[in-house]
């Protein structure tokens, strides 16, 4: 450790060499560089900090006129440098700390110095931007805001969140009274090139306050307009409401799994669904996403040029299916601006996004607890069930590796636990969690595939890989317990695979897995979920709750430890949640239901945009109840009602009542067969497959529903679809003469002899004297 250097009130004498400060400066540079290269050695960081202090007093020691001096220049660039590195991210020293002194913080050079030795947030206290000079804003502001590329000790999430608050209340007032400000733009620049939202999701708190003083920034810096656009909402009766999803593109990642099933089976007799993207891809899923929407349009690259063509599209509802809490991006910017009269957010955006021009923030019913709207700055509405659902089969490729315990060196008798969650999810209060976990279960070990490159091309993998050795050894773990994944999976897939070997998956706090938990739930892994008061730590339990296991969900961390150790040690227990797992997931859980996703979200935008109609846009955001499709207290009853309606000749009526209550009940098999029924008494019998289809895989089947897949199928085109529906009603029913008969009208006219031979038969026995059964032996080559 470098001895601390006084800083009362040193300057530089006329014997010192001009270039000795430049020296320092190249010297920390080259540590740095070296420290790069192996930023898991402690070693070299120690080397680099030495550099640098080295640094920081010589700048600490220069006189407030000197801002000329050549020292300056050179210091900025390798604080810049230093917050990239990630170096910044460690706590400050006791002797960092040492070299200013807590009166001489408001003067440039200590304040010069400070940015040298460390962040801004592990400083803590640090002067305003206002409190210092204006020629400093930009690299002070970017100083401030400089995000870290993860957190090295437990506490620094929510201290981070803490600090951050306090710097956008004080850049939000700046940027308002003076944006001409010459020096205020460049601070305003400054925080749009160096911010990111992404270490604030790992603080347990609500971030709403954190939200709305980014979206009042951004707003004042990048979504002024001289004259607002002001688009108006018209009724629905009579037409089609136009909903527009904006995504950076439908290639694959989560953002595009997540917002597909919203509008892939959004009814086109209701809704007429355009996709923008900001650019164009032709692999598979985007294909899909295409062929699922009336138009797909990409957007210019100038953001006039963006707009126009948005707004010129008349929408009604514009979905953002992009993060655009994270950072600033182009979906970013164009939210910010008023397109369509309803502007909504997805879960893609993980906390409110605090924009004045988003309306409405869709979650779910499972994911929400009872005051969640209080941290939202949208209206709140909310799906039935989980915020999430996903489609993985529109893309869907086999692994082509196979992972056996054997390739990993994991013997039979261990118990393996496995986490997918993200690098910076695994915050060291986890990493200390997982320790004490290992700790406690000898005969175990934990898997780590953290490097997802949905979220990041770059990780620092070797500073995380020792780091985790550093706690594993503090709580007395041997490293090789551990085994951390680097892997680069083609597909996601492989992730699954990878998985398969597991037993026990760990979920992470305060921003636990939604997209992550689907491969472990798919393989049948019992899955150990801690949440919070948050959306962001609620996704795993909101998707645990829909499979009926809330059993796996805790609240702290001494329940998230026993309910771990006690999965770990008690085999025969971790054999029946596999088993109850299969079962719920081959049963298309509400998650992974396609169409359930899009008759909830069409049913929640429609109920959005009616109020929107009867108050006004600014009455509309003002009110904060929850939006929701009410739910029905005797859903059998209202289904035999409008089952009425339809038998008594009023279809549309029917189909009216039906549709409401789909919106919040969206998987319950006997609406769906109802409306099934309803459709193809329409004689829209694409359609009414796909409700019927639905309805036989979620229902205690019947030979009646499968006929009715049939006929739906056969008049839609699908003969051999029909076909297979058809002899699945016979296995249940093989005495349903009505069945055979459709079987072998069926057989004859697609040309199957020897089928319709074999059915001949049998109804010879089951229904000899049926007038149609001669018309039957006529096409029956061997009669």
């Amino acid at each position: 450790m470098a001895t601390p250097v006084s800083l009362v009130s040193e300057h530089p004498t006329q014997a010192d060499d001009a270039s000795s400060p430049l020296n320092l400066v190249k010297t920390a540079q080259d540590a740095l560089d070296c420290y790069e290269l192996d930023p898991g050695s402690a070693e070299k960081r120690e080397v680099v900090q030495s550099a640098t202090r080295a640094v920081a007093a010589r700048a600490a020691a220069l006189a407030k006129r000197e801002n000329a001096h050549p020292l300056v220049a050179a210091t900025l660039p390798l604080i810049a440098s230093l917050n990239r590195s990630g170096l910044h991210d460690y706590a400050l020293s006791d002797a960092d700390r040492a070299m200013v002194s807590d009166g001489r913080k408001a003067s440039w050079p200590a304040t010069l110095a400070m940015m040298t030795l460390g962040s801004a947030w592990q400083w803590g206290e640090v002067p305003g931007i206002e409190a210092t000079p204006q020629w400093m804003w930009a690299e002070y502001t970017a100083w401030l805001f400089a995000a870290p590329r993860g957190f090295t000790k437990v506490g620094d999430a929510n201290r981070y969140a803490g600090f951050v608050v306090r710097h956008l209340e004080d850049l939000a007032r700046l940027v308002e009274r003076n944006l001409g400000s010459a020096a205020v733009r460049a601070a305003g620049t400054a925080y749009l090139k160096s911010a990111s939202g992404i270490p604030l999701y790992f603080s347990e708190g609500c971030l709403r306050r954190h939200a709305e003083l980014r979206g009042k920034i951004l707003k004042r810096l990048l979504g002024r307009e001289v004259t607002p656009f002001q688009p108006l909402a018209f009724s629905r009766d009579g037409r089609r409401l136009r909903v527009g999803f904006l995504n950076r593109h439908f290639d694959s990642q989560t953002e595009t799994y997540t917002t597909l099933p919203t509008f892939e089976q959004l009814d086109s007799e209701r809704f007429e669904v355009i996709l923008f993207a900001l650019r164009e891809a032709d692999t598979p899923l985007a294909t899909y996403c295409k062929s699922k929407v009336q138009e797909y349009r990409v957007l210019p690259g100038d953001l006039e040029g963006q707009l126009s063509v948005l707004r010129d599209a008349n929408l009604d509802v514009l979905v953002f299916g992009a993060n655009v809490t994270a950072s600033v991006h182009e979906v970013t910017q164009l939210a910010l601006y008023r397109i369509a009269p309803l502007q909504v957010a997805n879960n893609s955006s993980c906390i409110t996004t605090g924009f004045p021009e988003i309306d409405l923030y869709v979650s779910g019913s499972l994911t929400e607890v009872a005051d969640a709207a209080e941290q939202f700055s949208e209206r709140l509405g909310l799906l039935p069930g989980p915020a999430h659902a996903f489609n993985y089969s529109a893309d869907k490729e086999e692994p082509r590796a196979t992972w056996t315990r054997a390739t990993l060196g994991v013997p039979d008798d261990v118990v393996l636990f496995a986490t997918a969650a993200n690098y910076f999810k695994i915050i060291p209060e986890m990493q200390h969690a997982w320790a004490r976990l290992l700790a406690a279960v000898p005969n175990s070990r934990l898997l780590v595939h953290p490097f997802n490159p949905n979220w990041s091309s770059t990780y620092p993998i070797q500073r995380f890989c020792a780091e985790f050795d550093r706690v594993l050894a503090e709580h007395g773990v041997a490293t090789d317990r551990l085994m951390i994944s680097t892997e680069k999976f083609p597909s996601r897939s492989e992730v699954g695979q990878l998985l398969r070997i597991a037993d026990v998956y760990l979920d992470t706090y305060p921003f636990g897995g939604a997209h992550s938990l689907a491969d472990p739930l798919e393989a049948g892994i019992p899955v150990v979920a801690w949440e919070g008061t948050t959306f962001r730590s609620r996704m795993g339990g909101s998707l645990l709750r829909s499979l009926d296991l809330p059993e796996l969900i805790v609240t702290n961390e001494a329940d998230y430890l026993r309910l771990a150790g006690e999965l770990a040690t008690d085999a025969g227990r971790r054999t029946a949640l596999s088993g109850r797992i299969r079962e719920k997931m081959e049963a298309s859980p509400i998650f992974l239901d396609t169409l359930a996703a899009s008759d909830a979200f069409g049913a929640l935008i429609t109920a959005a945009f009616d109020e929107l109609l009867a108050t006004s846009p600014e009455g509309f955001r003002k009110e904060k109840s929850i939006i929701s499709v009410s739910v029905e207290s005797d859903v059998a009853a209202a289904t035999a009602s409008a089952a009425h309606l339809l038998e008594v000749g009023l279809g549309n009526e029917a189909e009216d009542q039906v549709r409401r209550l789909l919106g919040a009940h969206p998987a319950n098999p006997e609406l769906r067969r109802l409306m099934g029924r309803i459709l193809t008494n329409s004689n829209r019998y694409a359609r009414a497959a796909e409700y019927l289809l639905e309805a036989v895989q979620n229902a205690t089947p019947s030979a009646a529903m499968w006929q009715e897949l049939a006929r739906a199928l056969e008049a839609s085109g699908n003969i051999d679809g029909a076909l297979t529906a058809l002899q699945t009603a016979i296995k249940i029913d093989p005495k349903n003469a009505e069945g055979w008969f459709y079987l072998g009208d069926i057989a004859h006219r697609c040309g199957h002899a020897e089928m319709l031979t074999d059915i001949v038969k049998i109804l010879e026995q089951l229904a000899p004297d049926d007038p149609r059964l001669p018309a039957l032996r006529v096409y029956d080559p061997v009669a």
